[in-house]
């Protein structure tokens, strides 16, 4: 038997879960995928409810065939205010605009489709049902919006009748009842966009696993090779078209093929995530940093000259020099690591942002520090001059 203390601490957990994962439907990243994803959908129901307001005239002459006509343009009204909302949201459903429509379109409906009742022989009676149409629609409408907003979206037009009571406004329809009916449709209607933003958010956050996967070294956690070099390729046209300079570092793990005969594979692999460890804090964020292959590793210095991007590099080499790498276990010792850097530079105004280009020039020059006797920063420049 299940003790109240433990319901009590089970409610609190899944009460913070609720709140955690309503926080993470705010996140901009996911506000953006969503209306990227269900925006086209939200405007194309919004257009399909402003049809079907119009025909609800037929809806109308079944009613009250006398009366229906002086009511049609009050249907006609009604969706051109669902119309304008599908205008405000055409660019952006998110924009200012497009909720301040959204706000006001169910209201402005909801008041006239009242009227319409009251204009109506016998609309009290058999016309009050149609209000559940609107939530039948509802949650389609703001599917696109923010889970808070689109409750908002809903809940203005759910409280209407009572604050209309209050207000002393009276439509010739039964308030009371017609409050019970929207109550009835706004509760249900509320578990389903919940439900609903729970399966887009597991959606959503498995692409994001995917596309970070996709794009990230499974061993080091930073850029693999293929997302460096299309976002480094971006990265140099944009230099090139606002004149701006750029280096490349190429780093290699001196002698790593003997660490990994000596040690095994295990111990290679904490090498390599040692490396990416000193080194990253050197650099910036506005700068890509990426496993190249095996033991080498690239990073594009946004925006900087080749004198200060040697002096990075020094800094690179020396941090990975000054403390002994010392793997996992007792009965392994402490192993002391180098790098080798090569630097190449890319300059707007005379070389052209080819990416492979200055890998290639960024190799040669780690070749020529492998040459000179390793654990040193050569720069293309200095590769390429002619030896005394």
């Amino acid at each position: 038997m299940v003790s109240y203390p433990l319901l009590a601490v089970s409610g609190r957990l899944h009460y913070r879960r609720l709140v955690d994962f309503l926080r993470a439907t705010r996140d901009p990243e996911y506000l953006a995928a969503k209306a990227m994803d269900i925006g086209d959908f939200s405007r194309l129901a919004i257009l399909f409810a402003a049809v079907f307001l119009c025909a609800a005239i037929i809806w109308d002459h079944a009613i009250d065939p006398i009366n229906a006509s002086q009511a049609a343009w009050l249907r006609v009204v009604e969706a051109s205010a669902v119309l304008a909302w599908v205008v405000a949201s055409r660019e952006d459903i998110h924009s200012r605009q497009a909720r301040i429509a959204a706000l006001l379109a169910p209201l402005f409906v909801e008041i006239t489709f009242l009227k319409i009742l009251s204009m109506l022989d016998g609309g009290g009676s058999y016309g009050m049902g149609g209000i559940l149409y609107g939530y039948i629609f509802g949650p389609f409408l703001v599917l696109a919006q923010p889970f808070g907003f689109a409750v908002l979206v809903l809940l203005m037009p759910t409280i209407f009748p009572a604050v209309a009571g209050m207000l002393g406004l009276s439509f010739g329809v039964d308030m009371a009842l017609f409050s019970a009916y929207v109550w009835m449709g706004f509760v249900p209607i509320v578990f389903i966009l919940l439900t609903f933003e729970y399966l887009y958010w597991k959606v959503f956050s498995y692409r994001r696993q995917v596309e970070r996967q996709a794009i990230t070294d499974g061993l080091t956690q930073i850029a693999n090779r293929g997302h460096f070099l299309s976002e480094s390729a971006r990265c140099l046209e944009r230099h090139r078209r606002y004149g701006h300079s750029a280096c490349l570092l190429f780093i290699d793990v001196d002698h790593f093929k003997t660490i990994n005969d000596t040690y095994g594979h295990r111990v290679g692999d904490a090498a390599i995530r040692y490396v990416v460890r000193t080194v990253l804090p050197l650099v910036r964020e506005s700068d890509l940093f990426a496993r190249y292959g095996g033991e080498e590793f690239v990073v594009l210095l946004q925006e900087t000259p080749a004198t200060v991007a040697s002096g990075i590099a020094e800094r690179m080499r020396a941090a990975v020099a000054a403390h002994e790498f010392k793997p996992a276990g007792r009965n392994t010792r402490p192993v002391t690591l180098t790098v080798s850097i090569g630097v190449s530079s890319f300059d707007p105004g005379r070389d052209s942002p080819d990416i492979d280009v200055l890998v290639h020039n960024a190799d040669r020059a780690l070749y020529e520090a492998k040459r000179q006797g390793r654990d040193r920063v050569v720069s293309n420049v200095d590769a390429l001059m002619p030896a005394c």
